[in-house]
């Protein structure tokens, strides 16, 4: 029954043969659901706007090929902040944990439906990233980041760039300026 529901909010990763960076995010939100592709909100704008001057989504210009050499995964292709769930649906009991799989990393260890969820999800996500060890990999947040270490060991991969979430405006603050300029030297 939940996974039925999931279906519904599932989000698939944008990767064709010609990406020579993949970006990896956390995981789909509200616009991410609505348009059919990872990181199409705010922080996909703020991405764009940084990286390329430009004012669409990061997501749309990778969906609809105006970048081809960047790929996008998401740690998990379903949302797991709630609010991205229509009422009737957070109402499943074995959703409630979601947002605890995002935010309580203390909790991810010890409540078991917690690591059995997580487990299939990095599962999932080992397999998925796995595929691309020779692409320029970059990590957007601390998720993002603690869930590649916990599955993966970054030196079965071509260059990993650790990068702050671009939630926020994380990526035009000050305290960023050094890494985001490296970022835009490692996607050349």
């Amino acid at each position: 029954m939940l996974y039925e529901k999931l279906k519904n909010y599932s989000v698939d990763d944008l990767l064709d043969a010609n990406n020579k960076v993949i970006f990896v995010l956390e995981s789909p939100h509200t616009q991410e659901v609505k348009d059919g592709y990872p990181v199409a909100g705010k922080s996909g704008i703020d991405i764009s706007k940084v990286l390329f001057d430009r004012d669409e989504a990061f997501g749309k210009l990778v969906y609809e090929k105006k970048i081809t050499n960047i790929g996008i995964i998401n740690v998990c292709n379903f949302p797991l902040q709630m609010s991205a769930y229509k009422e009737s649906d957070k109402k499943e009991k074995s959703m409630e944990f979601f947002e605890k799989i995002r935010q309580n990393p203390k909790l991810r260890k010890t409540i078991n439906p917690i690591n059995t969820t997580i487990q299939e999800m990095m599962n999932d996500f080992k397999n998925r990233i796995s595929l691309h060890k020779d692409k320029k990999i970059v990590l957007c947040g601390n998720f993002a980041q603690n869930s590649f270490d916990s599955v993966l060991n970054e030196d079965d991969f071509k260059e990993v760039l650790r990068v702050p979430h671009p939630s926020f405006n994380n990526w035009k603050k000050q305290k960023y300026k050094d890494v985001i300029k490296e970022l835009v030297e490692f996607i050349k």
